[in-house]
């Protein structure tokens, strides 16, 4: 059901984005036409019904590459939960849930929340030798380097 909620959710951010565009070209460009015009003579041609099945394979597949777990070894939670939490608030993340070894971060702001579609949660799991970040790509992917030097750095602090 995950799976399907944000396959809907990415497919509403890529007609939200395709509107936009249209909405801009109709500004600049006012013999055009209406954004409602344009919308209709570009989805009913042969390329806008491409344009809608590639909408469409996206978001069917954007949970499969949009998410991502990742996995630091050598990271103690208990000693290291301070690096934890100053890189997840450079990020615009805060703990709002702790429980049996997990940790729940969510944004901070409303409009990162936005940009983020809502699929802003990051679970930090506690794993024999480290830790496991889950959640959405770019923001894991960023954590896990910004956490990955704290630990390379606290090597030299000892």
């Amino acid at each position: 059901m995950k799976h399907f909620v944000r396959s809907l959710k990415y497919l509403l951010f890529l007609c939200v984005l395709y509107v936009g565009l249209v909405w801009l070209i109709s500004l600049t460009d006012p013999s055009a036409g209406s954004v409602k015009v344009q919308l209709m003579a570009q989805l009913t041609s042969g390329n806008g019904v491409w344009m809608i099945v590639a909408f469409i394979a996206l978001a069917a597949f954007y949970p499969l590459f949009g998410f991502m777990r990742s996995r630091i070894d050598g990271f103690e939670a208990e000693r290291d939960t301070v690096r934890l939490d100053n890189a997840m608030q450079l990020y615009g993340f805060k703990l709002v849930e702790q429980h049996d070894g997990v940790r729940v971060y969510r944004a901070t702001s409303f409009l990162r929340r936005l940009m983020l579609m809502f699929e802003d949660r990051i679970e930090v799991r506690e794993r024999d030798g480290g830790i496991e970040l889950v959640g959405i790509r770019r923001m894991v992917s960023r954590i896990a380097y910004q956490l990955s030097a704290y630990l390379r750095n606290s090597r030299f602090e000892d």
